[in-house]
């Protein structure tokens, strides 16, 4: 028995003309007739009867009925489950961020989703956020994420993933020393290193005069947690710190409204293009990204 004989009970059963079927199914009435002899010959009871020139399912027909409707609406499922498992297997998501999200935000989620979709290639690009802006107006990246201390792009939809805060690090060592920057005035008073590219931490590190300055918030970490300098900071640098001993201490900066009309906190966002067709994985990304923002709210 194949599914094309069933799918001929079912249309015989609808239109009771096997050149109706015929035409449904675009083959040739006598492979038809052919299949219809082929079905009750293999049940080895008839299945059709001829009245006034219409066919009808007999009694026994009309009993193997549902049966085949079952089984090509299985046949159906099993057929669009291969078909997402391949799309799955060749899905592709192309991500950009800003430095901040794309070094310490991104990477534990990028991970979580990889578990739950192996066979989806993700491929992240950590880029200056005018780049990253321009990379998604060209339709080069599926998802960006940026803060919101910049403009968005035109004709795009931007959802609040994440929050965060701005404030100082120094040497986790240093903890009993005193550290007093509430105050612009008070600032030339310590050393500071400062991330050299665009970020959240722009309105507060241009207050600063560095020492030394990097594009790598990791090897600014680094120069902190090695000496006496100090540096503005995401506090989400150091909360996802994997180190098994942390050599920074983040302190928060929340006089900084007062100070100098810079508040400490700012949002991240996961922004796409608006009204754009989005294929299984990216609308599986979107509804991961929804998920977690909704974790860190609770």
């Amino acid at each position: 028995m194949n599914i094309l004989k069933l799918r001929i009970l079912m249309l015989i059963d609808k239109f009771h003309k096997a050149t109706d079927v015929a035409a449904a199914l675009q083959v040739k009435q006598p492979t038809v007739s052919f299949h219809m002899k082929s079905l009750e010959k293999e049940m080895g009871v008839s299945l059709f009867s001829l009245h006034q020139g219409r066919i009808m399912l007999t009694e026994a027909g009309k009993r193997m009925l549902p049966y085949a409707k079952q089984i090509i609406s299985l046949e159906q499922e099993a057929r669009q489950a291969v078909d997402e498992l391949a799309e799955e297997s060749q899905a592709q998501l192309h991500l950009g961020a800003e430095s901040i999200s794309g070094t310490y935000l991104l990477p534990p989620i990028i991970a979580k989703f990889a578990q739950q979709y192996p066979e989806c290639r993700i491929r992240l690009e950590i880029q200056p956020p005018d780049t990253i802006r321009q990379l998604l107006q060209q339709g080069e990246l599926d998802f960006v994420f940026l803060d919101d201390k910049g403009p968005l792009p035109e004709y795009t939809v931007a959802e609040v993933v994440a929050s965060d805060r701005i404030g100082i690090i120094r040497n986790k060592n240093n903890a009993s020393k005193s550290v007093d920057v509430y105050r612009p005035d008070m600032l030339d008073k310590h050393a500071w290193v400062r991330y050299s590219g665009a970020s959240a931490i722009d309105a507060h590190s241009s207050l600063l005069k560095p020492y030394l300055e990097t594009n790598s918030w990791e090897a600014l970490k680094q120069v902190v947690g090695d000496g006496e300098a100090l540096a503005f900071f995401p506090a989400c640098g150091v909360q996802y710190d994997n180190s098994s001993v942390p050599k920074v201490e983040w302190l928060p900066y929340a006089e900084a409204t007062e100070v100098d009309g810079q508040s400490d906190c700012y949002l991240i966002n996961i922004v796409y293009q608006r009204g754009t067709h989005q294929s299984m994985i990216q609308q599986a990304f979107l509804d991961f990204m929804r998920q977690e923002a909704q974790k860190i709210k609770n």
